[in-house]
């Protein structure tokens, strides 16, 4: 079979997917990797650029001895809209974080519940996270 590109929507939808995975796994500096030319906006504040976004995440978040920080960003129901120009993209996407701590008798739950509101550029034909907006509904 041949190797074919994928479609706009499925890099973009792949980026996605990856922030999750890397935060799930404390890759802290590819999910930085991710946002070189992008920005995270949260309750706590905004991290800008690689460096930014993998600094503030290896501080803020815990990782635990099986070198993780035991969490499952879950990320559904995602609508995606490639604007007229082709090279920007929006989406609006679900967020559920579970997490679980054995050493504080802490079982698998959901401690967040929230959108994303994402913002993508295609850049010498690569799409990238330009801003990825954390909206916490229930926590």
């Amino acid at each position: 079979m041949k190797n074919q590109k994928m479609s706009s929507e499925q890099q973009i939808l792949n980026l996605i997917a990856q922030y999750t995975h890397y935060v799930d796994q404390a890759k802290f500096d590819k999910v930085g990797e991710l946002f070189a030319n992008g920005k995270i906006i949260t309750p706590g504040g905004t991290m800008e650029g690689k460096d930014d976004v993998s600094k503030h995440l290896e501080k803020n978040l815990q990782v635990y001895a099986d070198g993780t920080p035991r969490t499952a960003h879950v990320t559904t129901n995602s609508l995606l809209d490639i604007l007229e120009d082709n090279d920007e993209a929006i989406a609006v996407s679900y967020l559920t974080i579970f997490q679980q701590d054995a050493d504080r008798d802490f079982s698998l739950q959901p401690i967040a519940i929230g959108r994303y509101h994402d913002l993508f550029k295609r850049m010498d034909g690569k799409w990238y996270f330009l801003i990825r907006e954390l909206i916490i509904t229930l926590a």
